[in-house]
């Protein structure tokens, strides 16, 4: 499993709760794709069912380990565009990212070259 995985898993208990909604998987290509309803957009939906509707997705890709962000209604500023799953943690979930950023540090993959810069460290005097 790769951290990118790993944090997958962590946030899909996040996603059912924001929305209350379920998380189901997909296969496309021989890869697990993930399909919930957008935590971004979902609250401006005006009737329940519309809330829960499964309109975001989390892609793997095919050459790599990664994931992207997709959401079908593209209404608020968040969904106007696909992102990758380092920025979609990053704006769902902060302190899950940090954690995120600081794992994938120790492993070695930020930085030039990864789809996640190198993080930066808060100095302690």
């Amino acid at each position: 499993m790769t951290i990118t995985e790993k944090y997958i898993k962590k946030i899909l208990p996040l996603l059912t709760l924001s929305n209350d909604s379920e998380v189901s998987t997909k296969l496309i290509d021989g890869l697990i794709a993930y399909e919930f309803a957008c935590p971004f957009c979902g609250y401006l939906q005006s009737k329940e069912r519309h809330k829960r509707k499964k309109v975001a997705i989390l892609l793997p890709h095919k050459e790599s380990y990664g994931y992207t962000f997709f959401c079908h209604r593209k209404r608020s500023e968040e969904c106007r565009s696909s992102r990758s799953f380092p920025n979609f943690l990053a704006m769902f979930n902060q302190s899950l990212f940090n954690k995120y950023q600081k794992e994938r540090f120790h492993a070695g993959t930020v930085g030039k070259g990864h789809n996640i810069a190198s993080p930066k460290f808060n100095s302690i005097d």
